[in-house]
């Protein structure tokens, strides 16, 4: 079950209402996405969605009344409108409204707090500005004033501190009603109120209002973050032009329905998956590609969605439901990634569940020993300095810039076509030793092409050629595809019966009452079909009728364009090891593996080979990709840390099938991957250090008594602002995979014989 939870930027609270509905009855485990505001929610025996849903918008009706419940993702905000998300209800003076859209029950409830949705409501913004000029009224009150008369200014003081922070102090006092003590809204009460009973009113007041103003900009921040990484993957159209009989209407995109005629002028997204019926246009393919290289679509082509038609008008027959379109399923990919969460996440969220405690039990020891062993030391000054530690304690900064850090990674990767399934695999490809490819397909282009045809004695080529073409009828392999390119031999389906295709071997069936079979090598010692052996280079195809030997085809391959500049590019990162596994002989695999310059080559792979030789590379590797074409490698795949499928556009078997899908067949596109991701860990290293390093530079001031209530603010919402702006770098990342960093004149496409 998956919910949004609309206006939540705050990452301690969302961590509260993870911990809270993952004890839910029937629940197994709850994880909230801070990038993309979903909470998933695993299901358990008996679960009740109605129910559970329900007890959601209570829990977080009770801890953040501003956040909106929502079973679908809503609209964006009018901000000149109310702050209703669907235009269905009108809230106005804190006051709340369910909303109810056709089956969905939405909660919707007027904000309390600076944790809000793109920004703070109106009246709040007026209450810290008007917070502001009595912080400032008060220092003039207090410098023009006599000192009989200092009440007055502390009276103004007082008047901004609970301006500016009165829904903290309501927020603190809930949450420990619900027994969530340590969060920032107590720890921010505690500290300023601890102040005020030290006589610091004005200290109290301007923490309460920079603290306010901080919370503004984080929430800013966050919002542009997640609307930046939504916008990199938004590959879908708002509208479509709908042929209705003679007239065409606009309308919605997602309303397109497969049956639909639908028209796409020049310009615009196609909506949804189609046929060309109409029109010859040029389509840029970059929203799923990553590359704008126009790509021809004419009468009969099929056309996806998110593609962007070029210049002339296009008729278009829809094929599939506008949900089950190539570029919603993508987004859904994509969106759906932020759930499997990264290594260094889980790590900084169990961090944060201690550190904070540890934090305000230090600032308890701080506040009673130093004036119980240091000889003139006060409590009034150690208290202080205690209430430094508790402002200083939120790991706000850590808990949110960590998650944002991986999505930002798979949106970036998502800009190069490249889809990656989870943050978990953005740290496999960052760790990862090893890479083990496929060879057909992956380093070739699997486009087999006939070089040499041998006889046999006394067969005639004719009768050769119907036997090769009767054997590979129904194979949809490459090498099937070049033999019946090859004979040119047009066979009749019902002279063909009893078709057997042995995975990795060959064919066989019977044709015109003869018995033919096709295939390797091995297949013909297994059956004691004597067949020559060939020396040469290539891929050999044997020809058998009636169980005697009739002929070979040599068959010879392509290297891919830039799949020798890949592997030198690995190398580059610190890759030590790059393995191609292949079911062609060793010796045209070997010549392979020596053109790209792989450290190891294994040939003569049958499909079950391909799994005990992976796992026996895998044993010896700190983390192992595997490389495939993505349908027919599933098993090496799945055992694999990480899949990576090539040529992902519109195969649903490889989106299936792979952790990481290469959504064009570009050998470079699997170094992207790699530099992406270690771009990505760079930067969540330089947040953890930003925002570790200035709390604990905090912290060391305030143990030595040089601490400030305005560095402890910094040290809390600054941080946050400062890594989450850090952050959205990655989207910006040109990153060192370029054609240019890699490319070597001596290493171009050469076949393989």
């Amino acid at each position: 079950m998956k919910l949004y939870l609309e206006g939540l930027t705050c990452a301690n609270c969302a961590g509260k209402i993870e911990r809270l509905v993952a004890k839910m009855p029937n629940v197994n485990d709850a994880s909230f996405s801070m990038a993309t505001g979903t909470l998933n929610i695993e299901e358990d025996i008996d679960f009740s969605e109605e129910t559970t849903f329900e007890a959601v918008v209570k829990l977080v009706k009770s801890l953040e009344p501003h956040v909106v419940v929502r079973k679908t993702k809503g609209h964006k905000i009018d901000k000149t409108a109310s702050h209703c998300h669907d235009g269905s209800c009108n809230i106005v003076h804190g006051e709340k409204e369910g909303a109810h859209e056709g089956q969905h029950h939405d909660h919707e409830a007027h904000h309390q707090h600076g944790h809000e949705h793109g920004g703070m409501e109106k009246r709040e913004k007026i209450e810290l500005l008007i917070a502001m000029i009595l912080f400032v009224g008060g220092f003039f009150a207090k410098a023009l004033l006599p000192s009989s008369l200092a009440l007055v200014s502390m009276g103004i003081f007082l008047g901004a501190y609970l301006l500016a922070g009165y829904h903290v102090i309501i927020m603190a006092l809930k949450n420990i009603g619900h027994g969530q003590i340590f969060d920032e809204n107590f720890l921010m009460a505690i500290a300023t109120v601890g102040a005020l009973i030290l006589g610091e009113w004005p200290e109290a007041a301007g923490v309460m209002i920079f603290f306010g103003v901080g919370e503004y900009f984080q929430a800013k921040a966050v919002d542009n973050a997640r609307n930046a990484i939504s916008e990199t993957i938004h590959f879908s159209a708002e509208n479509a032009h709908l042929i209705d009989g003679e007239n065409t209407r606009t309308i919605e995109a997602s309303k397109v329905k497969a049956g639909d005629q639908i028209l796409v002028k020049p310009g615009e997204k196609i909506p949804a998956d189609g046929q060309v019926v109409e029109g010859l246009s040029y389509l840029d393919t970059s929203p799923l590609t990553g590359e704008s290289y126009p790509r021809k679509a004419e009468l009969g082509d099929p056309v996806l969605s998110g593609m962007i038609n070029g210049n002339e008008v296009l008729k278009i027959k829809v094929t599939k439901d506008y949900e089950d379109s190539t570029a919603v399923k993508i987004m859904h990919l994509i969106e759906e990634a932020s759930d499997r969460k990264g290594k260094t996440e889980k790590f900084i969220t169990r961090f944060s569940r201690y550190y904070t405690p540890t934090v305000v039990i230090s600032a308890l020891v701080l506040a009673i020993l130093p004036p119980l062993l240091i000889e003139g030391a006060s409590f009034e000054t150690w208290i202080y300095q205690s209430l430094i530690f508790l402002v200083v304690s939120c790991p706000c900064a850590l808990v949110l810039s960590i998650p944002i850090s991986y999505f930002g990674g798979i949106g970036r990767a998502s800009k190069e076509g490249i889809l990656i399934k989870g943050g978990n695999y953005l740290d496999v490809l960052y760790q990862a030793d090893t890479f083990v490819f496929d060879k057909t397909g992956t380093l070739t282009y699997g486009e087999f092409s006939v070089l040499q045809m041998l006889l046999a004695d006394d067969v005639s080529q004719e009768s050769f050629f119907q036997a090769a073409a009767a054997g590979e009828f129904f194979s949809n392999h490459p090498i099937a595809e070049a033999v019946r390119n090859y004979t040119k031999t047009q066979i009749q389906e019902s002279a063909l019966s009893d078709y057997k295709e042995i995975p990795g071997k060959g064919t066989q069936v019977k044709f015109n009452n003869q018995y033919i079979q096709v295939g390797n090598q091995a297949f013909f010692n297994e059956s004691d079909i004597k067949t020559p052996t060939w020396e040469g280079q290539g891929t050999v195809v044997y020809v058998a009728i009636d169980n005697q030997y009739a002929g070979m085809l040599i068959l010879g391959d392509q290297i891919k364009e830039n799949a020798a500049d890949m592997v030198r590019g690995l190398k580059n990162l610190g890759i030590k090891n790059t393995v191609m596994l292949s079911g062609d002989n060793q010796k045209t695999a070997d010549r392979v593996g020596q053109v790209l310059g792989l450290d190891q080559v294994i040939g003569d792979c049958l499909p079950q080979d391909k799994v005990s030789e992976f796992e026996q590379i895998k044993e010896k590797s700190r983390k192992t990709v595997y490389v495939g074409d993505g349908m027919n490698d599933a098993p090496v795949l799945a055992i694999s840390d990480a899949g990576i499928a090539m040529g992902g556009l519109g195969s649903d078997a490889a989106i299936e099938a792979a952790d990481i899908i290469l959504m064009k067949d570009d050998p470079l596109d699997i170094l992207k991957s790699v530099d992406i991701a270690k771009y990505t860990r760079k930067i969540m290293i330089q947040n953890i250090v930003l925002a570790l390093g200035i709390k604990f530079l905090v912290l060391g001031l305030t143990v030595l008594g040089y601490g400030e209530m305005y560095m402890a603010i910094f040290a809390d919402v600054g941080a946050a602002v400062i890594t989450i702006l850090n952050t959205t770098r990655i989207l910006k990342y040109k990153g060192r995979a370029s054609r240019s960093s890699v490319s070597d004149p001596s290493l171009r496409p050469k076949e393989v014989n």
